[in-house]
């Protein structure tokens, strides 16, 4: 459980940190800047193998928790990996990950006219997982 509530804290700041250093910082470049630095900045989130890893950690634990956890707290543990499935693992797979193979199609000499849409589209995305994981890290935290 401790491990779910690790991973759920540190996406939590990386949600935090898109969301309030690199939404600013994108919305003020032209959009051929916000496309170059949507793109920089996904060609070392996505295949990065630590936050791979703490992606699968909170639900890989919550499996766990029903199986091995015999303690009162494993109701509260459970609902917040179904939080953190829901909020944040499902809405990345369904959501972010065709979002992330259209922007990487783009022409990085060239801004699509959907820039600024799919950066928006993006933001309002991480608002979800955002309060995804600060649930789930609040749930994990009074279960353990």
């Amino acid at each position: 459980m401790c491990l779910s509530l690790v991973s759920s804290a540190m996406l939590l700041g990386l949600m935090v940190v898109v969301l309030t250093v690199l939404r600013p910082l994108w919305s003020s470049l032209p959009d051929s800047g916000a496309a170059r630095g949507f793109q920089a900045f996904l060609r070392f989130a996505t295949p990065n193998p630590v936050l791979v890893v703490l992606n699968f950690v909170p639900v890989l634990g919550t499996v766990a928790i029903l199986f091995l956890d015999g303690s009162g707290t494993r109701a509260m543990a459970f609902v917040g990996g179904g939080v953190f499935f829901v909020g944040y693992f499902v809405v990345t797979a369904l959501v972010n990950t065709p979002m992330y193979a259209k922007v990487m199609a783009w022409d990085p000499e060239s801004a699509p006219d959907e820039v600024s849409a799919q950066l928006a589209r993006f933001h309002r995305v991480n608002v979800i997982r955002l309060a995804a994981t600060a649930a789930s890290a609040a749930l994990f935290f009074a279960a353990a």
